[in-house]
């Protein structure tokens, strides 16, 4: 009788197990597809906890090592998660954006990645540390204000009392651009503000422009 009853116990925990295995997964590629990549391994690691050979999760880690050591390299960054596309990127640059809505990151990042970038995401100030000890961006794409916590300007200030990340070019997104917000970002030396909602072709423009004017400063330094 107790061997049925576990036996009993273990069917009907199979499907739930499967069932979680599956929802991890799959917000660890909604993570991906933001280019959130440590918290993409995080969520993925529990769906190993529960079943090491799960199939879809083996592969998304291979294509989060992959990108990781792409990005790592400063080397172009692979397609999309799930875009089918098939294209790799053609530019060396890599961009950390820094947002709390996940539907700006994950639409930003694949504008990134179509425009031929390498693209790292992050929803806070404390993620994005992480992100910047980890990588080194070409430019930094950050709101100007988060729900918790320190806010856009915390993190231009870090940035900037970095030596080694220092003179990484900043662009801030705002749903609002006040004209006090305008004078402190200009006299703390912020390249560019965006306004939202974002316009694709206006974002592509603004770090042409940001990424060409760096160039030319370190040409003539």
């Amino acid at each position: 009788m107790h061997g049925f009853i576990e036996d009993k116990t273990a069917a009907v925990d199979h499907p739930y197990r499967r069932a979680k295995v599956e929802h991890y997964t799959e917000r660890a590629e909604e993570l991906a597809r933001m280019a959130r990549y440590r918290a993409a391994r995080t969520t993925l690691a529990s769906a190993f906890a529960l079943e090491p050979q799960y199939q879809p999760a083996i592969e998304l880690q291979r294509f989060l090592d992959e990108t990781v050591a792409a990005l790592l390299s400063n080397a172009t960054a692979l397609s999309s998660v799930g875009n089918g596309s098939g294209r790799t990127a053609r530019r060396k640059e890599v961009i950390l954006v820094v947002d709390q809505d996940e539907r700006i990151l994950t639409a930003m990042a694949q504008t990134l990645r179509a425009y031929g970038f390498g693209a790292v995401g992050a929803s806070g100030f404390d993620e994005a540390i992480e992100a910047l000890q980890a990588f080194k961006p070409h430019l930094i794409i950050s709101e100007v204000n988060f729900e918790n916590g320190p806010v856009g300007y915390d993190l231009y200030l870090w940035v900037r009392h970095n030596e080694e990340l220092k003179d990484i070019p900043f662009l801030y997104l705002a749903t609002r651009v006040t004209r006090e917000m305008l004078i402190a970002g200009k006299r703390m030396g912020v390249d560019e503000f965006i306004v939202k909602p974002l316009d694709e072709e206006v974002v592509m423009a603004s770090i042409l422009q940001c990424l060409a004017r760096q160039k030319r400063k370190k040409k003539t330094a």
